[in-house]
């Protein structure tokens, strides 16, 4: 399982959409995938299910000194294919009150538990501290989405030095790339931002762009996916493209073992 972090410290960059919509990209394409909300806001939790559904979250996995829960109690089932998600609770704001260094490497032990994933995608919080360093800790890349206005790569400096600082912990973590998303054309700050990242990322910035589309907005109150919402939408149509590259990107990459595609994998189960 290659495990991916969605991650940017500013807020209302389209972390939670690019969560969402990458995972359940991943699942369609046949992949078995297993979305984590790491975030106490708990958007991708309810883009889901009502949370009068949820009994178990990722909090009674990674808190309490001895009675936690196995992570496979948090499994749930979403109604898209190979996607399964581990829902977020309010209490995960009480992570940053860890004491032991140890404490840090609770998720990442726990993923350990789950072999039968092609991929994890976590939505990270929007913020430094103890979630972000256990996501960072667990996880084999970094995708960072980079919203098209004023001051968007502000705080950029602050995330990368904590990923080069958890290197020394996990050697393994390596930045995937970084997007842009909620591009307009027409407007000058959009064009101006992508030239930043450019410059700023160089080949780490993937081509594709997450044009703006109000479909994205409206997706997550249906507790549907853009894919299911609008498959003919610009939204769908970015995303679509932006996983390809990652694919792509995954598949060249010198230190990853290579990807069992799905037919291969449902190839080897027939016989």
């Amino acid at each position: 399982m290659k495990t991916i972090a969605v991650a940017n410290q500013k807020g209302g960059v389209g972390k939670t959409t690019s969560a969402i919509n990458l995972s359940a990209g991943f699942a369609v394409k046949g992949y078995k995938t297993l979305l984590i909300d790491l975030d106490m806001q708990r958007n991708t939790t309810m883009s889901f299910f009502d949370l009068t559904d949820i009994t178990i979250t990722l909090a009674d996995v990674l808190m309490g000194a001895k009675e936690r829960k196995p992570i496979t109690d948090a499994l749930y089932n979403t109604d898209i294919e190979n996607l399964d998600l581990i829902p977020s609770s309010i209490q995960l704001g009480k992570l940053d009150r860890v004491s032991q260094f140890d404490e840090n490497y609770r998720l990442k032990d726990a993923l350990e538990n789950l072999k039968e994933y092609d991929f994890a995608v976590i939505d990270c919080p929007p913020s430094l501290g103890s979630a972000l360093t256990q996501a960072f800790l667990a996880s084999d890349f970094v995708l960072i989405p980079i919203k098209a206005d004023y001051f968007a790569l502000e705080g950029v400096i602050d995330l990368i030095d904590t990923i080069n600082s958890i290197k020394r912990a996990n050697p393994h973590l390596d930045v995937l790339g970084a997007f842009v998303t909620d591009f307009d054309v027409r407007v000058g700050i959009c064009g101006q931002t992508l030239r930043q990242a450019q410059e700023w990322f160089k080949e780490k910035l993937f081509d594709t762009v997450i044009r703006r589309n109000a479909k994205l907005t409206t997706a997550p109150a249906l507790r549907q996916t853009i894919y299911e919402h609008a498959p003919n939408s610009y939204g769908s149509e970015d995303y679509l493209n932006l996983i390809e590259e990652v694919l792509e990107r995954l598949r060249s990459s010198n230190n990853l073992l290579k990807l069992v595609e799905p037919e291969q994998r449902r190839r080897a189960v027939n016989e």
